[in-house]
């Protein structure tokens, strides 16, 4: 073999390491993370290079046209990989964690929403992936062309070193973990909770590889985390009576956890139910619903029963059924002589919640599907107080301590979606042309929402139950299934919110005096104020009750981001700072980073069991 034909086999070899670094450049770019860390970084070209480098080794070992078919298997396993993750970034604006996988079952229902994702910038990102897989194919040179073991070895031998070089060029890691931590590349590589943050740092590969590591390495010292747990519920002051301490003690309870009824959502034209008892009622308007886990229905319904955000790096649906949490609501009602029940359209393994409900302290959880005729109408939320039989479980015991979630609002939006069209032939004046059809869908999809409230009211009333029942509501998420990103914000601004995750929570009940509360809330609050309302025992958690005058309010985000009356802090950075001096800002940065630490140390240890 002359030299000519020895340079083009050895420049085979970089261009069939090329692809895979060229497959997690254009992932990060098109993905946006140049925000969270810059695309020409060391590291995570280095980790990417070097798998790479590993794959085309696994390839070139082999004779060229097996080469060629492993090669090209490999890179269109990453491929698909990262469509997927790709797809998931452009509607939750966050990666997948190998745990997140799990809910892929459930995923499958949406596969008509996805489709809508498929426009011009989705289809380039696509393109991309296929050239630079074609390319790293047709140039993979032949074994025969080049000394195949000292080639294989060399290639193994810098994925290795790369392995060992790449983590030594993020930022060290702070002596002390203080508010900023956060800043330091070197401490979210080795936390690593912040999907979007993480994919940036390492690229898929990487990401992939320490994702799998953390899953099955061996947990932090125990003691040590019990510790850190004790010394944080200590430092949160206890709750102190106000005067709202005990006001619903003895009434019946239904809880509601609504389906994208966002704050844009709820309002006289189309929730007239709703938006009557939330302006009858206590209402909170300044509440979000952060999201901790990439199931944002099921991160906010673990939220609202234990006081905890889920893992952002994992799924709690899972994992955690078998843990212990006797401060939940069910638990605490049901101490107190309350029966405990749930209801939802979908069935018991959905989330795993026939297991899950039981571990929050219901006696049973109640699926639609088990009594409908078909999925539409287990979809339409009334269904769930038009069924005689559901109903008589919801009201047969008293006192009795209801949790329903609603669906009809679900994603999606457009025509394909059957729920959708059901909902604009019953509400037709909904199909505004002047606005976006998915707008309109959502509309009508949140009408059929409302009903069930008129029908619970309804039947209570005649039953003679309704002025001894309360109706606390409260939302999941925003409206993140409307697919335009800019009609969403556009109308959430329109709604007055500071940020998208500003969502709707109030509480009613006849005679109630309506009420405004504006202090920042979040969804770990939830739990803290039902137990100060019906004079139940503080739940050990870190939440706090919206009516303590101790508790000035706020929300926390899973990366640091937080939010108070009088401050935004984003990624450590302020945004905007109405009079909250910076020693101030400089403890809530500390708290915010603690809060998601803390929370995850107590689902670790299962930190309940025995206490």
């Amino acid at each position: 073999m002359d030299k000519t034909e020895q340079k083009r086999a050895w420049l085979g070899v970089f261009t069939a390491v090329l692809p895979f670094w060229l497959l997690d450049l254009t992932l990060r770019a098109m993905a946006g993370s140049a925000g969270y860390y810059a695309l020409y970084a060391a590291a995570p070209n280095l980790f990417s290079l070097g798998f790479g480098a590993l794959f085309a080794a696994l390839c070139l070992a082999l004779p060229r046209r097996a080469g060629r078919i492993a090669y090209g298997v490999c890179y269109a396993l990453w491929a698909v990989y990262a469509v997927v993750q790709y797809g998931v970034w452009r509607i939750f604006d966050r990666f997948l964690f190998l745990s997140d996988f799990l809910f892929a079952g459930e995923g499958l229902g949406f596969l008509g929403y996805v489709r809508q994702l498929l426009d011009l910038r989705f289809a380039l990102f696509v393109l991309l992936l296929i050239v630079w897989g074609a390319f790293g194919v047709w140039r993979l040179p032949a074994g025969r062309a080049l000394p195949r073991r000292r080639v294989c070895g060399g290639l193994t031998l810098f994925f290795a070193l790369t392995q060992l070089a790449a983590p030594r060029c993020y930022a060290p890691v702070p002596e002390t973990l203080d508010w900023d931590a956060w800043q330091s590349s070197g401490y979210e590589y080795r936390k690593f909770a912040s999907s979007s943050y993480d994919m940036a740092l390492t690229g898929p590969y990487q990401f992939v590889a320490r994702d799998a590591f953390l899953s099955l390495a061996p947990d932090a010292d125990e003691e040590a985390a019990l510790a850190e747990i004790e010394a944080f519920l200590a430092e949160r002051p206890a709750r102190q009576d106000n005067e709202m301490t005990g006001l619903l003690r003895g009434k019946n309870l239904i809880m509601v956890q609504l389906e994208s009824i966002d704050d844009f959502v709820l309002n006289e034209e189309n929730t007239p139910t709703m938006a009557r008892l939330m302006r009858e009622g206590v209402n909170f308007t300044n509440f979000y619903t952060p999201q901790y886990a990439n199931g944002y229905t099921f991160n906010t319904e673990f939220a609202a029963q234990t006081g905890l955000y889920p893992y952002a790096n994992g799924n709690v649906a899972y994992s955690l059924s078998r843990s212990a949490f006797p401060d939940t609501l069910a638990h605490l009602l049901r101490e107190a002589g309350y029966a405990a029940n749930s209801f939802h359209k979908s069935e018991a393994k959905f989330y795993n919640r026939g297991a899950m409900h039981r571990a929050f302290g219901y006696e049973s959880y109640h699926s639609a599907l088990d009594y409908a005729a078909n999925e539409t109408e287990a979809g339409t939320d009334r269904f769930l107080a038009d069924c005689d039989e559901l109903y008589e479980k919801m009201i047969e015991s008293q006192p009795f301590f209801d949790f329903i979630i609603t669906y009809s609002g679900h994603l999606g939006y457009d025509e394909r979606d059957a729920l959708t069209t059901y909902a604009l032939e019953r509400y037709p004046e909904y199909l505004d042309p002047a606005r976006p059809y998915e707008i309109s869908g959502l509309f009508a999809k949140a009408r059929l929402t409302d009903e069930l409230f008129e029908r619970l009211l309804e039947r209570l009333t005649e039953d003679g139950l309704l002025e001894n029942t309360v109706f606390f509501v409260y939302d999941d998420h925003y409206a993140y299934g409307l697919t335009d990103r800019a009609v969403l914000e556009t109308y959430s601004a329109q709604a007055g919110g500071a940020l998208l995750e500003r969502t709707p929570c109030f509480f009613w009940y006849p005679g109630c005096t309506p009420t405004t509360v504006s202090k920042t809330l979040q969804t770990i609050d939830i739990l803290p104020t039902l137990a100060n309302l019906y004079g139940l025992p503080e739940p050990r958690t870190p939440g706090r009750d919206a009516f303590d005058p101790a508790y000035p309010g706020w929300a926390v985000f899973p990366d640091g981001t937080w939010l108070t009356d009088k401050a935004y802090v984003k990624n450590g950075a302020v945004e905007w700072n109405h009079g909250m001096a910076e020693e101030e800002i400089a403890q809530m940065n500390a708290y915010a980073r603690r809060l998601a630490h803390v929370g995850d140390a107590i689902l670790d240890t299962d930190y309940y069991r025995g206490r």
